[in-house]
């Protein structure tokens, strides 16, 4: 090899050195922008609106399991009865007994291909933070309400719960029929006696995350919510908790 080759060669190095250095210090930036962003919005409140006492009123519980948050509502009331978005015969122990229901946005990736964390691979992982997935529901059958995990116990007149149903309702997709599309895992142990997963709208994303679509749907409610959020923790934030 010829000194101007190596000097050539050399000269390649040291620029694609100094330009891998700078795409490291955009990502560390761009991640210590988004932290600052998601401590300041999280904190920064939404007041919720004046209920109006005279209208039967719902309880409906914000159910912290991990990073992620779901809705806890009754299956049946008045207003909407869920098990004929989610029935119970998808499930597979179908008792009707159970009268409570968590339902959870999320990355429909995710969902399928992740049992448990050990099994989330980077792909996976890249795809969820960038958008390029789309969107499940995860509805979760339950007998009572949970006490194993953190939770928060609010209570909507009918026409704020009648809110809430639309904004969950408009998240999912129906199909030619109006029914609401089931999705079948690629793997074992994603699904258990009492849930299933559900076809949804939207593109998960560190912008966009489970825990973004709870607090728009406090939001939708009239309920007190952050100015914006990606966790659960900015969520049990505005609650004391």
């Amino acid at each position: 090899m010829s000194v101007s080759s190596r000097t050539i060669g050399q000269r390649f190095l040291i620029r694609a050195m100094g330009l891998l250095r700078w795409m490291v210090m955009i990502f560390i930036y761009g991640l210590l922008c988004y932290a600052l962003l998601a401590s300041v919005s999280a904190i920064i409140p939404i007041e919720a609106e004046a209920s109006d006492k005279s209208q039967p009123m719902y309880d409906v519980h914000l159910l912290k399991s991990g990073p992620h948050t779901d809705f806890l509502v009754k299956v049946k009331t008045e207003v909407h009865d869920w098990s004929l978005d989610f029935p119970y015969s998808n499930n597979a122990n179908p008792d009707t007994s159970l009268q409570w229901l968590a339902i959870g946005w999320g990355d429909k990736n995710f969902y399928m291909n992740t049992p448990t964390w050990a099994d989330l691979t980077v792909s996976t992982a890249v795809a969820a933070a960038t958008g390029l997935g789309t969107a499940g529901i995860h509805a979760s059958y339950y007998y009572s309400v949970p006490s194993d995990r953190p939770i928060i116990r609010l209570q909507l007149s009918q026409n704020q719960y009648n809110r809430l149903c639309h904004y969950i309702s408009q998240s999912l997709v129906a199909d030619e029929t109006g029914k609401r599309v089931m999705l079948k895992p690629l793997m074992q142990g994603v699904n258990f006696d009492h849930d299933r997963y559900y076809d949804a709208h939207g593109r998960y994303s560190m912008i966009h995350t489970c825990n973004t679509w709870i607090n728009n749907g406090l939001k939708a409610s009239g309920q007190r919510a952050c100015l914006w959020t990606g966790f659960a923790e900015g969520i049990f934030y505005q609650y004391g908790q």
